[in-house]
């Protein structure tokens, strides 16, 4: 939903290129939304009918609709199947548990959004206010990202006091007239917006091969991607030596390339050289 209320329901995007992976592997203590910002801004070249789309367009996404797209970056460069660790939620286990599964598996609940401001009317327990909100977006989250560690409630009470546009017939509420509110009252407003936003929600449930008992996880799907770029830097560079030593192309010209191309450019390498060696 751009600034003009106009709904976008396709995107255009292009595969991570060797750029794209070291800038997230280079930022290591970046929160989370800078770095979903970063990405999609490089990745995305078409949002609905708009061509030029900016870094602050990528940052006022919903959260939702950011991370659709990150799963479909995901699944674009590295593939549908995900391989990870999670650890049993059983107090006296913990033991860490593989897990393997698709992520045509992963759960999507788009959003009956039609505008940029919804209203809705408390219940007389909660003072019975219309309110008008908008939804959680990615600049929420980034401005709000060191408060979720330290102070998860006074987190959620800014993310009201950003999105809330009017209490009744109170227009653009500070911070004191959120805190104000009846916890009923909050609470009303955080259902009304989780059900009217796009989400992508995974939990899953597993058997723990030590304690042998079943349990339920979520899986932050989020930071599983993100790790996965990260901890893939000490191969992107030497994919980069490896070609580079071998065409002598340029290190720019080389981080130009997908990760699929660099693979096949590593691949047809692989087996000349194999070839030569067999043949002496």
């Amino acid at each position: 939903m751009d600034d003009d209320g106009q709904a976008h329901g396709q995107v255009t995007l292009s595969p991570l290129c060797g750029f794209a992976e070291k800038m997230i592997a280079d930022r290591g203590h970046t929160p989370s939304a800078v770095l979903v910002t970063a990405l999609l801004s490089h990745c995305i070249l078409r949002l609905g009918a708009i061509d030029d789309v900016s870094e602050g367009m990528v940052r006022r996404l919903l959260v939702g609709d950011r991370l659709f797209l990150l799963l479909k970056l995901r699944e674009m460069t590295f593939g549908r199947n995900i391989q990870a660790v999670i650890t049993c939620t059983w107090p006296d286990c913990r033991a860490r548990v593989d897990i393997d599964f698709s992520t045509e598996n992963i759960p999507v609940t788009g959003s009956p959004q039609q505008s940029l401001r919804h209203r809705m009317r408390l219940s007389q327990e909660a003072g019975g206010n219309t309110v008008t909100f908008r939804l959680p977006n990615g600049e929420d989250q980034e401005i709000l990202a060191h408060l979720l560690d330290s102070d998860e409630a006074m987190a959620a009470d800014s993310l009201l006091a950003r999105c809330v546009q009017s209490i009744g017939p109170v227009r653009q509420p500070a911070m004191a007239d959120i805190m104000s509110l009846s916890a009923t009252a909050k609470a009303e407003i955080e259902r009304e917006m989780d059900r009217l936003a796009p989400k992508i929600g995974f939990s899953m449930e597993a058997v723990c091969p030590e304690c042998g008992r079943t349990f339920t996880t979520s899986f932050d799907l989020q930071e599983f991607v993100l790790a996965e770029l990260r901890t893939r830097l000490d191969l992107l560079l030497k994919e980069v030596h490896y070609l580079a030593y071998h065409y002598h192309w340029s290190e720019k010209e080389i981080l130009g390339m997908t990760r699929e191309n660099r693979r096949r450019y590593i691949e047809v390498l692989s087996e000349e050289m194999e070839r030569l060696n067999n043949a002496f």
